[in-house]
């Protein structure tokens, strides 16, 4: 629908034309300007005409035949309201000569949410409303709400601007059906809502309800006593009614029925069937009869440490299962040990769930009861275990900021009955302990109702059938954060090169996390910044290779897994190198130096210390292992030599004594056996066979002055005859060693040593002395063997044995 009104804008020069003021918003809208004949601004002037417009309008021209009119078309015109213009121009300088404005609307839309309200105050009335849709302000919209009652039409016209209509008594009737629907008119078109048929009564909302009085009868029953108010107690039929309980503590309330001695705040509202509902009752408090407390309790019993005077220290925690009622408002409960057959003692009387006593350690099961003023309830039996088994791992991953999940991994024995997960939290002053008992082939659970940024401790425990595993604990968080503050430092030991910090740790409800590493920075008067890093353990760190008389700044940044936070800044001063420090540093060094030119000088000044140096090791023939040899393997690379008489004496430098069977060492003189076969040293000694000549009388030969600094070595090998062999003749190995020996006053060889023949009892020991150059000599020998204590070992006793 186009409304035909026309507007024109005249003026000397032009006038401008438009089909319609009002045009349906994005319709094409063509525009026209005509020029009279006496316009000065174009009598015998070169001119054009623009359309000037604030707004970009998508527009092009229209060719004419008429040279005086100009015309464009507006191709999609959505501008509210629009005024154009016709301008007359020269080169640039234009000027306006007429001008006509455009409004662009829509036809009403939909009319939505109609919705009638009966009002049962004196005088009645059924209040409707609806919802207009986007508002079309640009042009003028009619509004009309039509009633229909017993085929009987009503009209109703709001003011303008107003969307609702209180319609009359007289409009419709009670218990009866009426039919309404809302009319939107204006100058593009028109919209109607939908009819809708109702019962004002339906839709009446009564008056908030009286409850006279709240009693109990039976069990688990209330009995309320309400009315409506004065003025509607006329309404008796079609009447609903909600009832809202709220016990005065906290409890659960079952749907079907109350709780026994419980306390509940009654609240009612009333409703005509599906009416709206009427405001809520004042409320009225009534207790429901009590009984006696039903249901089986989940405990969870732990024993701590070790038992004492035969008696561990023990805690018991429980809460109800989804069986057990309480059937009262104050519920204590009972802890009783049992010994057979049938004695009980009480240790625990409390409200609380949890206890904490000393148990025997032949008690073997506990039983506790739920008690109130109608009674008690049938013993939970709590079995006692000791902790056994082995561990199993937890893991713990956040879940949410009230919730985290544990998983966790069985243990090496399968026989596992069941699983006790534990939490509590740290930062409270008594830690609250929670349990849950879990099926042992469960091995998740999300442990829900926590606080973020707070530590927890969750165990995990498995459960045998004689006993209880050792728990595995893990300090967890559901979110972290920076810590709240981070901890000042200390100043411990203050040097001119270095500086001592630490600190103390920061409370448990101020961490927001585990701490995960602290950094340090510290910058001079220079700003040449530095940082060390520490591990979340540390507490102390030396902070090295500083300037002596400088300022330092030193901030420390402590850390977690959901970020960090720095500290305040603290200054320190490195003091000045004193005496003392310098005492230290000079005193050691000229000590060191003082040892180490009296070492130098006394090695290269004396020859033999420069040996000792070079040659440090000694041969021991103690610890020799040619004593290992047998005879056959210690001949074979000696060449074959008749029987010598008279052996060449040499220096002997080692050992080695071959062992006989034990029968064949009691062959010998009983007295010398016993005394070989008490020796300490690990070889039987053997005597030397008889055609063997003692090899020290020869030992005349010796020349003390002819020994060279390199003096060969030789071994001696003793022997006996092995079995029924004859006997070899003693051989003297020739070492291929060129060591130098040491000497007691010279650095030439030793002395030749002989072994000395007396006239003692064969039991009488034979010795190694001093060789003498002059042998008709009968003067005393003098014993050396304190001198010589590795020789002493390898005396060899009796007179019938010979070397």
């Amino acid at each position: 629908i186009v409304l035909i009104w026309l507007r024109f804008l005249s003026s000397p020069c032009a006038e401008v034309h438009a089909p319609s003021t009002v045009v349906l918003a994005g319709s094409p809208v063509t525009v026209s300007c005509y020029i009279k004949e006496d316009c000065s601004l174009t009598k015998g002037q070169d001119f054009h005409v623009e359309w000037p417009y604030q707004a970009n309008l998508n527009y092009s021209d229209v060719a004419n035949q008429n040279k005086s009119i100009y015309e464009i078309i507006i191709h999609k015109f959505t501008d509210r309201t629009a005024v154009l213009h016709c301008a007359i121009c020269k080169h640039e300088d234009c000027s306006v000569v007429a001008g006509v404005e455009i409004k662009a609307a829509n036809p009403p839309p939909a009319l939505q949410n109609l919705t009638c309200l009966l009002n049962l105050t004196v005088p009645y009335s059924l209040l409707c409303t609806w919802n207009p849709g986007e508002e079309t302000s640009s042009i003028p919209t009619t509004y009309t709400l039509h009633t229909e009652i017993r085929n009987q039409a009503f009209k109703y016209v709001p003011p303008p601007g107003k969307h609702f209509y209180r319609v009359p008594r007289n409009g419709f009737a009670l218990f009866y059906e009426v039919q309404v629907h809302v009319e939107a008119v204006n100058a593009l078109g028109r919209s109607t809502s939908e009819h809708w048929v109702m019962d004002p009564m339906e839709t009446v909302k009564l008056d908030t309800p009286e409850i006279q009085k709240v009693g109990t009868e039976k069990y688990g029953c209330l009995r309320h006593k309400w009315s409506l108010s004065e003025r509607q107690r006329w309404i008796v039929k079609y009447m609903c009614i909600e009832i809202r309980l709220t016990p005065i503590k906290p409890g659960t309330i079952d749907v079907c029925d109350l709780l026994h001695g419980m306390m509940y705040q009654s609240e009612m509202r009333v409703r005509y069937r599906s009416s709206p509902w009427s405001e809520w009752s004042h409320p009225t408090v009534a207790t429901t009869l009590i009984k006696a407390p039903t249901g089986r309790l989940v405990t969870w019993l732990k024993l701590l440490g070790q038992s004492a005077n035969r008696r561990h220290r023990a805690e018991l925690f429980w809460k109800p299962s989804l069986q057990f009622r309480a059937n009262s408002m104050n519920v204590s409960y009972i802890v009783s040990l049992v010994r057979p057959p049938s004695q009980r003692k009480t240790v625990c009387n409390t409200f609380q769930q949890h206890c904490s006593f000393q148990i025997p350690v032949d008690v073997r099961k506990i039983h506790l009861t739920a008690v109130n003023t109608a009674g008690k309830s049938s013993p939970t039996e709590v079995a006692v275990y000791k902790h056994t088994g082995s561990y199993t791992y937890l893991r713990v991953y956040p879940e949410s900021e009230e919730s985290v999940l544990t998983e966790w991994s069985s243990p090496v024995s399968s026989a596992v009955s069941t699983y006790v997960l534990e939490w509590k939290a740290l930062h409270e002053e008594i830690p609250q302990i929670s349990f849950e008992i879990v099926d042992k082939n469960q091995s998740s659970l999300v442990v829900a109702g926590l606080e973020p940024y707070q530590p927890y401790n969750i165990s995990i425990y498995p459960k045998y059938k004689d006993g209880i595993g050792q728990p595995y604990t893990v300090m967890a968080y559901t979110r972290q954060k920076a810590p709240s503050k981070s901890p000042e430092p200390q100043f411990g030991e203050i040097r001119s090169s270095y500086v001592e910090l630490y600190w103390d740790e920061i409370p448990l409800q101020n961490r927001n996390g585990i701490i995960t590493s602290y950094r340090v920075f510290y910058w001079d008067d220079e700003n040449r910044v530095r940082v060390t890093d520490l591990e979340g353990t540390e507490k102390r760190v030396v902070l090295k290779d500083l300037r002596p008389s400088s300022m330092y700044s030193i901030i420390l940044m402590t850390s977690t897994t959901g970020g960090s936070i720095n500290g305040t800044t603290v200054t320190v001063k490195t003091p000045s190198i004193d005496a003392f420090e310098i005492v230290l540093v000079v005193i050691p060094a000229c000590v060191g130096l003082t040892l180490l030119f009296l070492g130098v000088f006394t090695c290269f000044s004396n020859n033999k210390c420069l040996k000792k140096c070079l040659w440090p090791m000694i041969p021991d023939p103690a610890n020799s292992s040619i004593k290992k040899w047998t005879i056959t393997s210690s001949l074979q690379d000696i060449p074959s030599f008749k029987e010598v008489k008279d052996p060449v004496l040499v220096y002997l430098s080692h050992f080695s004594l071959l062992s006989l069977s034990e029968k064949e060492l009691w062959k010998g003189n009983p007295s010398t056996s016993e005394y070989l076969h008490s020796c300490k040293w690990s070889y039987d000694g053997k005597s030397v066979n008889d055609d063997h000549s003692d090899s020290s009388r020869d030992s005349g030969i010796y020349n003390s002055g002819s020994q060279t600094e390199s003096v060969p070595y030789a071994t001696v090998v003793f022997a006996n005859s092995y079995r029924s062999q004859p006997a070899a003749p003693p051989a003297y190995l020739r070492s291929e060693s060129t060591q130098p020996l040491l000497g007691e006053e010279e650095p030439s060889s030793p002395r030749p040593y002989e072994k000395m023949l007396t006239q003692a009892e064969p039991s009488e020991a034979d010795h190694f002395s001093t060789f003498q150059e002059d042998l008709g000599s009968k003067q005393e020998r003098v014993s050396l063997w304190e001198d010589f204590p590795m020789l002493k070992s390898l005396e060899v006793k009796g007179s019938s044995h010979q070397a």
